[in-house]
């Protein structure tokens, strides 16, 4: 995944970004279990302003990654429209071991509108390396977008007797 070139002429017209903001990265590294000195010597802020903390699959990346997945998660991708009107369709290919479901399938968005993408990921099977997969949004207007996915699946399972 990943191999191959740029194309820069559909980089210059995207169709579709993923944006995120400094203080969602700021509540993402905070979030981190005893980052707070290291992000204050770097940033020069305090993690005590940042309450909400954001997991690293929560993150509004062009990307998902779920180190572990024990039974399902939901996660949400927005994104921004800074091309002319179009009309998405959206495809998936899930990772080894997890079966998924995207809503909405398909949407219109107007210049400059945001849609809110939906992903429930559901374990199948335990595995202990990455599967990988994908999921693909296609404009009517020829604009592509693929947000690649990488999962660690690791159920857990209740072997207490009563």
């Amino acid at each position: 995944m990943g191999s191959g070139f740029v194309d820069a002429t559909s980089a210059l017209d995207p169709g579709l970004i993923l944006d995120s903001t400094y203080d969602d990265y700021m509540s993402f590294l905070c979030g981190i279990n005893g980052s707070g000195p290291v992000v204050l010597n770097y940033t020069g802020q305090n993690c005590c302003g940042y309450n909400s903390t954001i997991g690293s699959a929560d993150l509004n990346l062009p990307s998902i990654t779920i180190a572990r997945l024990n039974q399902s998660k939901t996660v949400e991708r927005t994104v921004t429209n800074i091309a002319g009107n179009e009309t998405y369709k959206i495809g998936w290919s899930a990772p080894y071991g997890v079966s998924m479901k995207v809503t909405p399938t398909r949407f219109f968005i107007g210049m400059g509108e945001k849609q809110v993408m939906t992903i429930i990921f559901n374990a199948t099977m335990n595995q202990s390396v990455a599967s990988f997969g994908k999921i693909g949004l296609f404009g009517d207007r020829g604009h592509k977008l693929g947000i690649p996915l990488s999962v660690i699946v690791k159920l857990s399972y209740n072997t207490t007797n009563s």
